[in-house]
């Protein structure tokens, strides 16, 4: 009777594992090859790329339907859920397809670049063609089979981008170099999950299951939020032309990336655990104010230091097309360790079975975002980096008061630990800042320079999380990492101990202990 338990949460580990193995190849592999196409093409096919696929982004939200989260969560899954599920999917995709071919001018008019059209109208294929894979992908997670998707993903990205979209590139082909890389990626993908996850694909044609419209329906009210957040900075900056849209675009998906990195291996643990011991309230506020620690510290510090060497950090890995981009770069890195916290924060609030308290503030922050990023395009590109600033510092604060409030954490407490935190974080940029202009007196050129002060940053970082985490983290955080002592290397948790002024492991609770 307690094999099975203890098999799901192995599958769930190693799930977590896979996800963190894909997501940081993923992101090694994106952030090489976007260095060589950005620095091929320039600014001005990415923000044709961005028009395109946020549009397919934000219709692809309405294709799946929640389909396949309703997929995952349902406890007993029939041969005839899938097909009618695969029949929506393909037939709403269709649709989507032409509609987005037939309005491409209307599109175009809308982002205010005309020339955007026959890109627009080739992309919109890939509605149809990812379509088609949405229920292999929602069965593979399903059954937990995460190394697979990371695999397909993996696989696809590379052969778009190294053996169709960088030849092109080179050989001039511009924006299109971009598209067939793209649709590329989506048809490899579409078929390494489907022979990974068969089924079958004769069609039914009937209505879904309530229960699977239901819950299909409210996931796609939090994915439009979620989308509204994470795209609407690009439909504003789109109103200042492609250039801009494609600097604002390249620019916003660097400083993302490895912060997302960060926090998706991270969200389901949280879910998991904070589900199982949601009474324990002490503990909670623990966890709470632990994450809080851990995001701000490490993600802070390495965020100042790109906040305090842009020009370092963007010449040296895009080049001179970039320039415009340097001080832009300094906003949206000084905001995405709120991100990162506040994207730690809402799984806790699920877990305590509040995802109504996740909800709203997103709903309402989302509506301050717009209004405050098509305010901020009036005046220019740096305007609109400072607003998302100020959006992400609303949107932490809106469901940290919930949360707070739900575990009695108190505000003074919080923000004490925070303020030690950013002010450990301004320190180590300000080292890294003075790294960076000792190396300019070596008249080292600026990918040179970049590559020492990496591995200086680097080193510095992971000497103060090895002997000064209890400075790093806040003591709450180093009482955390110590209840996964028996997860972490000997010589760390004796670390810990020596931080935590004990000299013994502490006492794993039940829901941390082994798989």
């Amino acid at each position: 009777m307690t094999a099975k338990p203890r098999t799901i949460a192995s599958s769930a580990l190693s799930g977590i594992r896979w996800n963190y193995v894909g997501g940081i190849g993923a992101s090694f592999c994106s952030l090489t090859i976007s260095v060589v196409l950005a620095r091929i093409l320039g600014p001005k096919p990415f923000g044709q790329i961005i028009i395109a696929m946020t549009i397919y982004g934000f219709l692809n939200l309405f294709v799946d339907g929640g389909f396949s989260q309703a997929l995952i969560q349902r406890a007993a899954l029939s041969e005839r859920d899938i097909r009618i599920t695969f029949t929506w999917q393909i037939g709403i995709g269709a649709c989507t397809t032409g509609l987005v071919y037939l309005c491409a001018p209307w599109f175009a008019r809308l982002f205010h670049d005309a020339s955007a059209v026959h890109v627009i109208r080739v992309m919109s294929f890939l509605i149809v063609i990812q379509a088609t894979g949405l229920v292999s992908a929602a069965l593979l997670r399903r059954e937990m089979r995460f190394k697979v998707v990371q695999f397909a993903y993996l696989t696809s990205f590379l052969f778009g981008y190294l053996v169709i979209g960088i030849p092109m590139a080179f050989h001039g082909a511009g924006v299109w170099s971009l598209v067939c890389a793209c649709i590329a990626q989506c048809v490899v993908n579409t078929l390494l999950l489907h022979r990974s996850a068969k089924h079958s694909l004769t069609p039914i044609f009937a209505l879904p299951e309530r229960s699977i419209t239901s819950f299909g329906s409210t996931m796609i009210a939090n994915n439009v939020v979620n989308w509204g957040h994470s795209n609407l900075d690009n439909i504003a900056a789109s109103r200042l032309g492609p250039i801009a849209l494609g600097l604002y675009g390249r620019g916003s998906n660097f400083a993302y990336q490895p912060v997302n990195t960060v926090v998706n291996g991270l969200q389901s643990v949280l879910l998991s655990s904070t589900a199982r011991v949601q009474e324990k309230r002490e503990l909670m506020r623990d966890l709470t104010l632990a994450v809080m620690g851990i995001v701000f510290g490490v993600l802070g510090a390495a965020y100042a230091t790109f906040a305090l060497t842009p020009d370092t950090v963007m010449l040296g890995l895009y080049g001179g097309k970039w320039v415009a981009l340097i001080p832009i770069m300094v906003p949206l890195a000084l905001a995405m360790p709120f991100y990162g916290v506040h994207c730690l924060l809402g799984p806790i609030l699920c877990g305590l079975g509040r995802p109504d308290l996740e909800f709203w503030p997103q709903a309402a922050s989302c509506a301050i975002a717009a209004c405050a990023f098509f305010t901020a395009t009036r005046f220019s590109i740096l305007a609109l980096a400072w607003a998302l600033f100020g959006v992400m510092l609303i949107r932490l604060g809106m469901i940290a008061g919930f949360l707070f409030h739900l575990l009695k954490i108190s505000w003074p407490n919080a923000l004490l630990l925070v303020a030690r935190r950013v002010v450990f974080s301004a320190c180590f940029g300000g080292l890294a800042w003075c790294a960076d202009h000792l190396l300019r007196t070596a008249r080292l050129a600026v990918t040179e320079r970049l590559g020492a002060l990496v591995v200086f940053c680097g080193i510095a970082l992971a000497w103060s999380v090895w002997y000064a985490g209890n400075l790093i983290f806040g003591h709450q955080a180093v009482r955390f990492l110590r209840n996964y002592a028996a997860h972490l290397p000997r010589a760390y948790v004796e670390q810990l101990n020596r931080q935590a002024g004990m000299s013994r492991p502490a006492i794993v609770p039940t829901f941390l202990g082994n798989p």
